[in-house]
């Protein structure tokens, strides 16, 4: 058995059947290995139409089914390409394993054709890297970094195999059972006490609120929120990634806050007594000023699988490390034992009125263009309810922030601490292959769809039924938006020409593509490529002066929040 076949045979053996990839001449002999298996249908190889898309293909099928994406890249361009996908996958806690090539052991360290150091480069933006000298290790390191990247925080591991190796011979192959790594998944730590202070804080809370990020949707642990939040009777708001643990319909979630997020869940946030964040960090795209939370003098309470993230930005009162789904069942447990102590109602009477106050700013009326918030509506109405929904960076993003109502968890993802443009349709693709019975949309910018457009040739050549809605406004408008705004309109480097055609684009690579001009129209559409099944883009006109509300200044701290356009009236404090 040559070094290529065992690699292969090892990752069939950790239950792999897809693997987005391009071939180059230093993973070459692993392609040849897969053969016969694609042959037989035992595996899939997604042929990608660059590295960084197949990495983004294998984060959003590891997000839309909580287990490791395989991808695969050749060694220097290859693997420098995969680089931005991997550390968008790290940013965002997604399991993720890439098998990379790497020249011939001999060849190290001679400025050899296409030699890249993939250890070096790729170990500041992966949970582990590892380069393997041996054949005898590739059955180990592949057991071992599909456990890396699937236990504890997930993250993406990175696997590089000499060519020389996979083309090497061995004769007796012992495949481990258990995994053998200087590795150690943080541990859940129960301590009763602990859990008694948390559930003591929460009882006697006149204004708690619960904060939900992405280590929730990690941990299943949407249903033990709910309870208790229901228990408590307290409000759910959530950071930009956390969206995908909360359905949009739970009457007590208001929402993501932060930078970009809704005026009345970061309001919600600022005002409460205990703020207790589950499976969340206190990012600074949710905490814009750490001063002006330590202001508030409330307690902070986390739930977090990663110690770390307890001494980044703000210091919590209360820590629990560990797993967010038993950690909360074992609070339940000590706050059905306590039972409840009085009640929230004038709390929750002013969270109504902050969803009052606030919701007159999220739906401007038509002025002749297509509105953001009403596109994302009749998207919504024109999906099922289990619909994914991806993005890609920039204004749109913003605008699903805040106005996308995914309505189960595991169905809204987006690039949230890279924020990397040309997230969405690869991630799409992933998402789809991973999840082939639920419908997948794209939701895109035209500059953040052009990054990675060309990977429409792979939806359309592997049969891959996404659809990508693509709002048009020939610009960058997240920075345009800043400039307009915050740098005296002095507009530069960010406006597009009319190249391309979006929908003649998608046209060329044998996608079916529709040109919306009324909600209608798109509603019609999204129906008909829904029913067509078949890649599909739908090209949204939006006005280039469309604003991403609710917004800060550069800089800014939550109080600042601006909620309506300052260019049309002084409407729109961010205060009630």
């Amino acid at each position: 058995m040559k070094g290529s076949e065992l690699l292969v045979e090892s990752l069939k053996r950790e239950g792999v059947k897809n693997i987005f990839g391009i071939p180059g001449l230093y993973n070459m002999p692993m392609y040849d290995s897969f053969y016969e298996d694609l042959a037989n249908g035992e595996l899939r190889h997604i042929l990608m139409r660059h590295e960084q898309a197949a990495a983004h293909a294998a984060d959003g099928f590891a997000r839309a089914t909580g287990i490791p994406g395989v991808c695969t890249a050749t060694s220097g361009p290859g693997v420098t390409n995969l680089i931005t996908g991997l550390v968008t996958a790290y940013q965002d806690s997604s399991p993720v394993v890439a098998i990379t090539g790497g020249v011939n052991r001999s060849s190290m360290g001679k400025l050899s054709f296409q030699e890249s150091d993939t250890l070096g480069i790729s170990f500041p933006v992966s949970k582990y890297a590892v380069e393997l000298k041996d054949i005898t290790e590739i059955p180990q390191w592949i057991k071992n970094a599909f456990y890396v990247a699937s236990t504890g925080r997930p993250g993406p591991v990175v696997v590089d195999v000499p060519r020389d190796i996979q083309m090497e011979d061995i004769d007796n192959v012992k495949y481990p059972d258990n995994v053998n790594v200087h590795y150690k998944p943080f541990r859940t730590v129960i301590d009763s006490d602990t859990l008694r202070k948390a559930a003591l804080n929460l009882l006697n809370a006149k204004k708690p609120v619960i904060l939900v990020g992405t280590g929730v949707m990690w941990a299943n642990a949407t249903e033990e929120i709910i309870k208790l939040s229901e228990f408590l009777g307290c409000p759910v708001v959530s950071t930009l990634p956390g969206k995908s643990s909360m359905p949009a319909d739970y009457p007590l979630y208001i929402g993501p806050m932060g930078y970009y997020g809704r005026a009345e869940a970061s309001t919600t946030a600022l005002e409460s007594d205990v703020l207790f964040a589950v499976g969340a960090r206190f990012s600074d795209r949710t905490f814009t000023s750490y001063n002006e939370m330590n202001d508030t003098k409330k307690i902070f309470m986390s739930i977090n699988l990663d110690p770390t993230d307890f001494n980044k930005g703000i210091n919590p009162d209360v820590t629990m490390l560990g797993n967010a789904k038993v950690l909360l069942n074992e609070l339940l447990n000590v706050l059905n034992t306590l039972g409840r102590k009085g009640n929230v109602y004038e709390w929750t009477k002013r969270v109504n009125e902050l969803k009052d106050y606030y919701s007159q700013f999220s739906h401007p009326e038509d002025d002749g263009h297509l509105r953001p918030w009403k596109i994302l509506k009749t998207i919504r109405e024109a999906v099922p309810r289990d619909t994914i929904l991806t993005t890609g960076v920039g204004q749109h993003q913003m605008w699903a922030e805040t106005q996308w109502e995914n309505l189960e968890p595991r169905s809204f993802f987006s690039s949230t601490g890279m924020g990397t443009m040309g997230f969405g349709l690869p991630s799409a693709i992933g998402a789809k292959v991973g999840k082939p019975d639920k419908v997948v949309l794209d939701y895109d910018g035209d500059g953040s769809f052009m990054m990675t457009g060309n990977n429409l040739a792979t939806a359309v050549d592997e049969h891959i039924p996404v659809i990508a809605i693509v709002n048009d406004n020939r610009t960058l408008g997240l920075v345009r938006q800043v400039q307009d705004m915050f740098q005296n309109k002095r507009i530069v480097g960010v406006d597009y020409g009319n190249s391309p055609n979006i929908v003649k684009y998608a046209e060329s690579f044998g996608a079916d593509a529709y040109d919306v001009h009324d909600y209608k129209d798109l509603y019609e559409f999204i129906r008909k490529a829904i029913k067509e099944n078949v890649p599909s883009v739908i090209r949204v006109p939006v006005n280039k002066e469309e604003l991403a509300l609710p917004t800060l200044p550069p800089g800014g701290k939550l109080s600042e929040v601006i909620v309506s356009d300052p260019r049309k009236s002084s409407k729109g404090a961010g205060k009630l």
